[in-house]
């Protein structure tokens, strides 16, 4: 019979199958409903998904058709008693897993990467699943660009039950034919063979010169003949691809997570604000970033200019960004601290530095690296005139382990020749110091034109239950650095719930300290964010003081803060990129607010740009 669309969700079982508690023991080799095992690396492309965990885990099938995104059924992602599309973009609701290039699954072969994204489309049961990390060594399917027609013989591919088998440990494929096509479906049937529940979202692939085209993925299905199924009726629902070509094209290059920094990038007296992206995987599996610049006008900021970009080769996710002026020309330059994996000798990291041309961003240069030994992991980075000279330098605050006497951290400087970097310890702690209860920033706090450091330190809970923070200053004397608490919370104040930066908000010359602070979410789902400024003296912080909490949902979570003299008036602002949510077609919407110092406080946010950057 002719499945028709409308009949999908109430009258066609859907296809992701839940987990069995055992395997049935057969005295015979399982044959797969849809067709016959296949060879051992054949359509290494197919992926086998796992959603959740325990007794109310199921699997699907997909194909991947980038490096980094498997193509599969939206409707794998849904629960019990939801429609299969549209389905909610961002994180899988559930822990998920793609086994990838592994025709037996008992092997070792292949890869298994977890699912970390969802891409969905909003008018078919389809959706893109982003991986963790590229799979480089498997050569994604191509998508057909021409549609399926009546009669057409297509390759139905998936890990689905079998007659026999509840959980099959082998991939399977058969051919079906099509007998109806309409503009986001197609139907199919086989005499003999159904699909069954584990293949939703596995390709149906049609050969073309040699090769398989992924045509459409595999919906919907009456399955007959699948083990635990009475059903007689043969034919199954497939999602059609070919019209979509453009939208996979565009998740592949979608901007995704962001890295922000500030500075005067085109040297007019007003900061700007740079945004580092993650563009993803090339369809060759090379890691792609850009940057952005939001350029202030002194009332508002232009719309961002795309000023660097690569089709490869440069990972977002090894990458941690700063900004400075490090050739001392008077324009602020962007860095960033890198993972160049490792070497014979150890961890090996990179500094690597955009410098401004006034109008962009010359490429990339590398201006410091380590033969071995010094662990991206372990750093967290920031960046100012520590010896006055004029040029900004960069500051490591480094986990160097652990001691009798607790954890070790240092302090590294990259100095500056107005060319490259030169690297020392330039303070360590015995032991007692961790590394990972500490965020950093750096400012001239005590206006001896030498800029600071200084680090929001996570001292656990009283015992009255009440949170404990600390800020610590590491005063530059031109060479080290000689650090004291300067700071701490009396009452309650959350380290974990802190975002932290540093600017003149007062305009006295002596830098303060900025905390977006996150307070929770009401009953009614309204996400509370505050801001607060430590005032510095010279010497010491005044305890935070709020300076202005959100009347409406502000998402602490979505905000990433940045300080800088936006306007131009001597005082420093405060800058928020705020990731606002999605398209309609999956792009990311970004939006820029400033928090305007009054000397005294800040004015409430305005938003000087929302959109998608292209």
């Amino acid at each position: 019979m002719i499945l028709r669309p409308s009949r999908r969700v109430r009258a066609i079982s859907l296809l992701a199958a839940t987990a069995a508690t055992g395997v049935l023991t057969l005295t015979t080799p399982a044959q797969a409903v849809i067709g016959d095992a296949v060879a051992d690396s054949a359509y290494a492309f197919t992926a086998k998904i796992q959603i959740g965990e325990g007794d109310a885990s199921r699997a699907c099938s997909g194909s991947l058709v980038d490096a980094q995104y498997v193509l599969t059924a939206s409707s794998c992602f849904v629960t019990a008693g939801q429609p299969a599309f549209p389905i909610a973009a961002g994180a899988p609701a559930e822990k998920a897993t793609a086994t990838i290039g592994r025709t037996d699954l008992t092997s070792t072969a292949g890869k298994v990467v977890e699912i970390t994204e969802l891409v969905p489309r909003a008018d078919r049961d389809l959706v893109m699943a982003k991986l963790a990390t590229p799979v480089t060594d498997i050569v994604p399917v191509s998508l057909a660009t021409t549609p399926p027609t009546a009669g057409e013989t297509l390759q139905a591919v998936g890990y689905g039950r079998t007659e026999d088998t509840w959980v099959p440990d082998r991939l399977h494929a058969g051919a079906f034919t099509v007998t109806q096509a309409d503009s986001t479906t197609v139907a199919i049937t086989r005499d003999g063979g159904s699909i069954c529940k584990g293949d939703a979202g596995g390709p149906a692939l049609r050969e073309a010169n040699g090769k398989a085209e992924l045509v459409a993925v595999h919906s919907a299905s009456w399955q007959a003949g699948c083990l635990g199924s009475e059903e007689t009726r043969t034919g199954a629902v497939e999602t059609r691809l070919d019209d979509i070509t453009e939208w996979v094209k565009q998740v592949r290059a979608l901007p995704g997570e962001s890295q922000v920094a500030s500075g005067d990038f085109n040297a007019d007296g007003k900061e700007d604000i740079a945004a580092f992206y993650d563009n993803g995987t090339s369809p060759e599996g090379k890691n792609r970033s850009s940057l952005f610049a939001f350029y202030s006008n002194g009332n508002g900021f232009a719309a961002p200019k795309n000023v660097w970009s690569t089709p490869g080769g440069f990972t977002w996710a090894s990458s941690k960004l700063t900004s400075g002026d490090f050739d001392g020309d008077g324009k602020d330059d962007v860095a960033v601290f890198y993972d160049s994996g490792s070497s014979d000798t150890g961890a090996v990291s990179s500094l690597y530095t955009f410098t401004s041309t006034g109008t962009g961003f010359k490429a990339p240069r590398k201006t410091w690296t380590t033969t071995g030994g010094f662990n991206w992991d372990v750093s967290k980075v920031t960046s100012g005139d520590y010896n006055g000279d004029g040029k900004d330098d960069v500051a490591v605050f480094y986990d160097n382990g652990s001691s009798d006497t607790g954890r070790v951290s240092s302090l590294y400087t990259f100095t500056s020749n107005g060319t490259d970097f030169t690297a020392r310890k330039s303070w360590t702690t015995p032991g007692g110091f961790t590394w990972s209860a500490g965020q950093v920033t750096s400012g001239d706090y005590n206006k001896d034109g030498k800029d600071d450091i200084a680090i929001l330190y996570n001292g656990g809970k009283s015992a009255d239950g009440k949170f404990i923070s600390s800020l610590y200053t590491f005063t530059s004397d031109g060479t080290n650095f000689t650090p004291r608490k300067s700071w701490t919370s009396s009452g309650s104040f959350n380290w974990s719930a802190s975002k932290l930066t540093s600017g003149d908000y007062s305009g006295d010359g002596r830098d303060d300290i900025g905390i977006l602070y996150n307070r929770g979410t009401t009953a009614e789902g309204v996400q509370q964010s505050a801001l607060f400024t430590l005032t510095s003296d010279g010497t010491d912080f005044a305890a935070p003081r709020e300076v202005w909490a959100s009347t409406g949902s502000f998402s602490w979570a979505a905000s990433q803060p940045v300080t800088g003299d936006f306007n131009n008036d001597g005082k420093d602002d405060i800058g928020v990129l705020y990731r606002s949510g999605t398209t309609t077609n999956s792009r990311p919407i970004d939006s820029l607010f400033t928090f305007t110092s009054t000397g005294t406080g800040v004015r409430a946010p305005v938003k000087h740009w929302s959109g998608s950057v292209i």
